[in-house]
């Protein structure tokens, strides 16, 4: 909402462009609030009613309009992740990497490890292979 210098914001009928079509981030914004509220949405408003529409809505959620802080964006919380355990499968990257490596070493490619044991595997035959090499040969990759 835009503001008065040193003062509280203007409110949406005085803005100078509250008559222009509201702004893909209103569109966007009030097309989730709508929906989460059951009600059409209406893609007609102007600046000024979207932004009166969404005061409207945020209020009915959370029981007053929107005060200090107001426009900053409100995001939902995404479901919260277990930390990996090491224990999922190796990711498509590590396999064919872990292939790749086997086959150089003459070693047979274990399809079935976990993250850590593929990680575990792929650092050995690193090893093995800076072993082999001389100071001044150099890296293939």
């Amino acid at each position: 909402m835009p503001q008065r210098e040193g003062g509280p914001p203007r409110p949406p009928e005085e803005w100078k462009s509250g008559d222009e079509p509201m702004t893909a981030s209103q569109a966007s914004f009030l097309k989730r609030l709508t929906s989460e509220a059951g009600e059409s949405f209406d893609a007609t408003l102007s600046k000024a009613a979207a932004s009166r529409r969404i005061d409207e809505l945020l209020s009915r959620d959370k029981g007053s309009p929107r005060g200090p802080g107001a426009g900053k964006k409100t995001r939902t919380r995404a479901p919260e992740r277990q930390p990996p355990t090491g224990e999922e499968p190796m990711s498509d990257a590590q396999a064919a990497y872990l292939k790749e490596l086997a086959e150089e070493e003459g070693g047979a490619f274990e399809p079935g490890l976990s993250k850590e044991q593929a990680a575990r595997r792929i650092g050995e035959l690193l090893i093995k292979q800076m072993a082999r090499r001389s100071p001044t040969e150099p890296s293939r990759r």
